[in-house]
């Protein structure tokens, strides 16, 4: 008789593996990687109490800035977690995050088993987003990405259970995190008028704008004004729009897809032995969803499918409003439409599973992203490695060589 797979258990094995490959040498390095030097030190003067914290005329350490070019919920979290376990060190502002990356790849399984009604398409799609190296590192490093993504998976969730005011809720926590979060609103709102509940657009309006609102109230607590409120914005607005800067690893919205242009957040030379942490999406997966993609959006029109239809637009609105962005951009704006590559993906190499004569083929596909993962792990993580070998490496990869 043949045994029946235990889908539960794949899960679990799948979120524990992820939970481990996360928070292994979460506390290295012990300072400042990229962005952190805005988010983290940020977060660590939120904890201070320091007014100056929130402006952009605040004076800031040498080194260092403030971030107030985004909203603060992210750095509020990271506060509360540096508060909770009285710490200051790396890993208490970098747990929440981790955290936030281990419940996205649940998210996906979870989103995925309701729109594609199907258990192998549902492990496959946390699976592929489980060995993504991109959003991995972002949920290792204190910047905000990784808390859109999730918060944007958990309010598509609820939206399409129709527990319309914690969708409303959570895509107002992720707007309060990120801008791009106001995307969800081209999912939503074309969604509900044609289901004939023009109504429920205001919620997605008026709750969203509440809890912004409520985000900054530390801001007002530590006695900004309205006027002030209002300048903040202008010149977060100011920033977004006009700033011209140049950066080595900086990218063209088109080339995220193809991972083209790994960031490089830490490098350390220490006698003969390089450590390297750089974000960098999984080739495989990248590649090979991108292909799914592409097949995904042909198979909606053909089908007419409204859950591929919401996959491809999950994609698309998250990528897309980039290709027409004025300030330098780089990979990991590319992380809220991860989710949605590995859910195409999923999707398609589930039907290849389900034929016996292509199981081959998604197996070996199965071992290549694996193996690209394995690879590139001690240069997610910061593991030390000979020279000799981190020069094979850009020797054989496309990766962009740093040194």
């Amino acid at each position: 008789m043949k045994r029946k797979f235990n889908p539960n258990l794949i899960l679990i094995l799948i979120l524990l593996v992820t939970a481990f490959l996360r928070l292994v040498r979460l506390d290295f390095p012990n300072q400042y990687v990229f962005d952190e030097v805005y988010h983290a030190y940020t977060a660590k003067e939120y904890l201070k109490g320091n007014k100056d914290a929130w402006s952009p005329w605040g004076k800031s350490e040498p080194g260092v800035a403030f971030e107030w070019l985004h909203p603060p919920i992210e750095k509020e979290i990271m506060t509360a977690s540096m508060f909770l376990f009285r710490s200051t060190d790396a890993w208490a502002w970098r747990l929440p995050g981790v955290l936030l990356g281990i419940l996205a790849v649940y998210l996906v399984y979870k989103l995925a088993h309701i729109l594609l009604k199907n258990e192998v398409a549902a492990l496959f799609s946390s699976f592929f987003f489980s060995v993504d190296g991109l959003v991995f590192v972002q949920s290792r490093t204190g910047m905000n990405d990784v808390y859109l993504v999730t918060f944007v998976l958990a309010s598509v969730i609820f939206f399409l259970k129709k527990k319309y005011l914690l969708a409303a809720l959570l895509m107002g926590v992720a707007c309060a995190t990120k801008w791009p979060g106001v995307f969800l609103a081209i999912i939503y709102f074309p969604f509900l008028l044609t289901k004939h509940q023009p109504k429920k657009i205001i919620l997605f309006i008026l709750v969203p704008l509440a809890i912004y609102l409520l985000s900054y109230l530390p801001y007002f607590l530590l006695g900004y004004k309205l006027g002030d409120f209002i300048e903040l914005h202008r010149q977060i607005w100011w920033y977004q729009t006009n700033l011209k800067a140049t950066h080595d690893y900086a990218s063209a919205w088109w080339s995220w897809p193809l991972n083209l242009y790994p960031v490089w957040y830490f490098v350390d030379y220490k006698d003969q032995r390089i450590t390297n942490i750089f974000a960098s999406g999984n080739l495989v997966v990248f590649w090979t969803g991108t292909a799914a993609l592409i097949l995904t959006i042909w198979e909606t029109f053909r089908k007419k499918s409204l859950s591929l239809f919401i996959i491809v637009l999950g994609f698309l609105v998250f990528w897309l409003p980039w290709s027409v962005s004025p300030r330098i951009m780089f990979l990991y704006h590319f992380s809220p439409s991860v989710p949605f590559l590995t859910l195409a993906l999923g999707h398609k190499l589930s039907l290849f599973f389900e034929d016996k004569k292509h199981r081959k083929f998604v197996i070996l596909l199965l071992i290549l992203m694996i193996t690209n993962f394995v690879i590139i792990y001690p240069f997610l993580i910061g593991i030390p490695i000979h020279k000799d070998l981190v020069n094979f490496f850009f020797l054989t990869n496309l990766s962009k060589n740093p040194f």
